[in-house]
């Protein structure tokens, strides 16, 4: 007798296997094909669990967003992490959050045309904002306009990243991680604004 198939583990491999194509090579190297021959798959097998490559390209972007927030909710777990180090997952400090980056940008003209691309995006940009929020206020208890505050934060991150993708050389993870230090000390003291 088969062992069961756990179909949305099957359906996670998969979106994870496209986002991974997408990171190295951008969206027109994730093809139903190419996914199905990585994953060991026929085409039909992929397109059992996702109508189209469309809706293949959005589990791969969701895949690649949940993986960024288990990573910050990881260390966010450990009680003894200093509150902005958690913000700095959301940087393209390390292979993983590269791999994140390079997924993101590729959508980001997507979602320009792309009605329910542009809602999950949002969502996923909201959700950024409130682990800014959630960590400013444990790094300063006492702040101020922490919505505007958290805002700024976000924009900070998305900054740096991107300097960081395509200037890799001069944007090793020390200076990202030291001019994300600099950006919410001056965003906490208000002089950025």
């Amino acid at each position: 007798m088969p062992a069961p198939v756990d179909h949305e583990e099957k359906r996670k491999a998969i979106a994870g296997i496209a986002a991974d194509l997408i990171a190295d090579g951008g969206l027109e190297a994730a093809t139903i094909r190419q996914v199905a021959a990585r994953a060991g798959f026929s085409t039909t097998a992929v397109t059992h669990y996702f109508a189209n490559k469309r809706a293949m390209l959005l589990a791969a972007y969701r895949h690649m967003a949940e993986s960024t927030q288990r990573r910050f909710d990881a260390l966010a777990a450990d009680s003894r992490s200093d509150p902005l180090s958690r913000l700095e997952i959301l940087l393209p400090i390390d292979e993983d959050g590269r791999r994140a980056w390079r997924v993101y940008f590729q959508f980001w003209p997507l979602a320009d045309h792309d009605a329910e691309l542009a809602d999950e995006q949002r969502w996923w940009s909201a959700n950024a904002v409130g682990l800014a929020r959630e960590t400013l206020k444990l790094a300063y208890p006492a702040i101020d306009d922490i919505d505007l505050k958290a805002t700024m934060a976000l924009s900070a991150l998305q900054g740096i990243a991107m300097q960081a993708l395509f200037d890799p050389d001069n944007w090793p993870a020390s200076r990202q991680r030291a001019l994300w230090r600099i950006n919410a000390r001056l965003i906490i003291a208000g002089t950025v604004g």
